[in-house]
């Protein structure tokens, strides 16, 4: 079993006030962005942190009061990241700016820019937003991506699925206790699609498109692939084309996914009373024997033996 299947939290509320800005640093160094901090005066520092690292993509969701956080050139070239930056505020005005560029990010306006790019961002009322880290190596045949001098805001008016599947795929992943471990490639290619300025190769346009739907209609018993390449504006034959490139198949991949959304419902808070009947209706399986011999090939261990060792644990 691989590691770091769900979030995992940092929060301030145990550190003195005085070394909460510290610490709040020194984690997201370690954990996301190196960053420099400050609050309006007098004013107390809460924030909390869940953090999913993927391999190539970290996700976050980040919750604090007002502060003011600025990523400065000695930062950068002491801890550089190598990477792009992608943010989606869920709650309250922000600031950014960047090569001399001041505008405003509201919630529901995703922000992309290049995290080894001098910026600024505040927050006067504090912030609930997702941070998504994505190595530029990463990105699927993007030769360039946002840089210090042209950052893009997607705002919540305009209408661009890929932003929008992302936000939604991000969201599920961070900060939700049965949260099933995300697809990193999914996550790169909705990145590689938003940042290519349609530069990006068709297929894996399709492919991003038809894995964020599938997210979506992850517990519906009866997703499809007709649907789903309905949905993206393709045949089903290309659909299949598009699975068969990355070495699988539309029903391999729907299984696998459905199978790590069981297992986060398995391991969490609530498993000790729920059954794995009900997981496997839940996670959109017709078959409860069909659900049980596939996750115990996948896991080495059954549904229940991993339910009841979690409700041990807790």
């Amino acid at each position: 079993m691989h590691p770091a299947r769900t979030a995992a939290a940092f929060s301030t509320a145990q550190v003195p006030s005085a070394e909460r800005l510290r610490a709040w640093e020194a984690h997201n160094a370690a954990a996301l962005i190196a960053l420099r901090c400050r609050t309006p005066r007098g004013e107390e520092f809460r924030a909390r942190e869940d953090n999913l690292p993927l391999g190539r993509v970290h996700l976050a969701r980040v919750r604090t009061t007002a502060h003011v956080v600025e990523r400065p050139a000695e930062l950068i070239e002491r801890q550089p990241t190598g990477s792009v930056a992608l943010y989606v505020s869920l709650r309250g005005d922000a600031l950014f700016q960047q090569a001399g560029r001041r505008q405003t990010i509201r919630p529901g306006d995703l922000l992309v820019c290049d995290a080894d790019g001098h910026f600024v961002r505040g927050f006067g009322h504090g912030l609930d937003e997702l941070a998504v880290r994505v190595e530029r190596r990463a990105l699927a045949g993007v030769v360039r991506g946002p840089t210090p001098e042209e950052p893009l805001i997607v705002r919540k008016s305009e209408r661009n699925p890929y932003g929008r599947a992302l936000a939604r795929l991000v969201g599920r992943a961070v900060g939700v206790e049965d949260a099933a471990r995300p697809d990193e490639r999914t996550i790169v290619d909705l990145v590689s699609v938003l940042v290519s300025d349609g530069a990006t190769r068709p297929h894996i346009v399709h492919r991003a498109l038809a894995c964020a739907r599938i997210e979506d209609r992850l517990r519906d018993p009866r997703l499809s692939a007709p649907e789903v390449a309905d949905a993206v504006g393709i045949s089903v034959r290309q659909l299949t084309r598009v699975f068969a490139e990355t070495g699988t198949t539309f029903p391999r991949y729907v299984l696998g996914r459905r199978l790590e959304l069981a297992y986060g419902l398995l391991t969490g808070p609530g498993a000790a009373v729920t059954s794995t009947a009900a997981v496997a209706t839940s996670c959109g399986f017709s078959s409860a024997p069909h659900f049980s011999q596939t996750f115990h090939a996948r896991f080495g261990i059954t549904a229940g033996e991993l339910r009841r060792t979690a409700a041990k644990r807790d």
